[in-house]
């Protein structure tokens, strides 16, 4: 049976389907949303919740129960990411035992931060994977599939996701039916989860093994898709897409190619191989730094190809606060002159509320 779910609840069921044992968070909009639906639920599902000291402390405990092997989940907004960027490059090189996510909130326009940082700039920096869901039923989907991929390729999985995708709603059934919580167990082994002068250079190149496994199984994933076969491209990063979709309405023009990418680092070259081999131009859009514009310019650079890049570095998207549909429709409108607005969403006052 279907149900009208956000973007908050679909991330909690996923990590509930996914058999996690437990879930730390410090405080932080917007990832409180998943956090409270999963203390709603904890008490039926058997699992450990807990609003920690600091977001360090948070990671802490997540490592320690993913050392044990079981499956953690920790929520954490942008800011509070950076607070635990000292484990994390330690974590890492050592890798996982039991699955280990970390669910990052970001925040564009700053609603309810003190910044409007792009969070995803500290990925490269961490060597770390990011995921960003487009829909809420993606994100379930997502949420059970980073707890897979971070047992078989032995590493914390990013999956990020804006204030907008929270907000948002899909119908779609869950399944959380017969759940059983995941448990790999421990086997002790000298240093493996220490690293230190003796080991740390070893690590550190399995870790890039790693990610080049990791972008193989990027490649073929339906989670990132090509549509349309038009000779002017776009690419959107997770929930931009629903964005873009609202702008273009039900059918795409027949001049346009879309991306939706919903692996943003590694970036999935093989894909982005084939969807821009056929493109004469590419509009980028994304929230909010140009993180994926910039990435794409140096793979394309590789690869030989050389089609003309729209975004925000050169001043077609605008790169502070949130990417509003009213943003989308004016770079739309100079990307493709003869493209028409289904709906003008330059009249729409977005978003209905801000905090004072």
């Amino acid at each position: 049976m279907c149900e009208d779910i956000t973007g908050n609840e679909a991330l909690a069921f996923g990590a509930i389907a996914a058999g996690i044992s437990m879930a730390t968070s410090y405080p932080g909009s917007p990832s409180s949303g998943t956090m409270n639906t999963l203390i709603d639920m904890a008490k039926e599902h058997n699992l450990y919740v807990e609003w920690s000291a600091n977001e360090r402390v948070a990671l802490e405990m997540a490592i320690g129960a993913s050392i044990a092997g079981r499956r953690s989940l920790v929520c954490t907004k942008s800011v509070g990411m950076n607070v635990m960027v000292d484990p994390l490059m330690c974590l890492n090189l050592t890798g996982v035992n039991g699955g280990l996510v970390i669910l990052l909130g970001d925040d564009p326009g700053a609603y309810g931060s003190q910044n409007d940082q792009d969070t995803r700039l500290l990925a490269p920096f961490l060597e770390l994977p990011i995921l960003e869901p487009s829909s809420p039923s993606q994100g379930f989907e997502m949420m059970k599939e980073a707890f897979n991929l971070s047992e078989e390729f032995n590493i914390p999985v990013i999956l990020r996701i804006t204030r907008a995708f929270t907000k948002s709603h899909e119908e779609f059934n869950p399944e959380l039916e017969n759940i059983i919580q995941i448990s790999k167990g421990y086997q002790a082994e000298a240093y493996r989860f220490v690293p230190y002068p003796g080991n740390a250079v070893e690590m550190h190149a399995k870790l890039h093994q790693r990610l080049a496994d990791f972008e193989t199984w990027a490649n073929d994933i339906q989670h990132n898709e090509i549509i349309g076969y038009g000779s002017k491209g776009i690419i959107t990063a997770g929930f931009v897409f629903q964005k873009l979709k609202d702008v273009l309405g039900e059918e795409i023009p027949i001049d346009i190619r879309i991306l939706k990418l919903c692996c943003l680092s590694p970036l999935p070259k093989k894909i982005i191989k084939q969807f821009a081999s056929s493109c004469e131009e590419i509009l980028v859009l994304e929230e909010t730094d140009p993180f994926v514009e910039n990435q794409l310019k140096v793979v394309l650079h590789d690869l030989g190809l050389s089609p003309r890049i729209w975004g925000k570095q050169s001043g077609h998207v605008n790169w502070e606060g949130e990417l509003f549909r009213w943003h989308i429709q004016k770079a739309l409108e100079a990307f493709i002159p003869e493209y028409q607005p289904v709906r003008n969403f330059l009249a729409v006052n977005e978003p209905a509320e801000r905090p004072s």
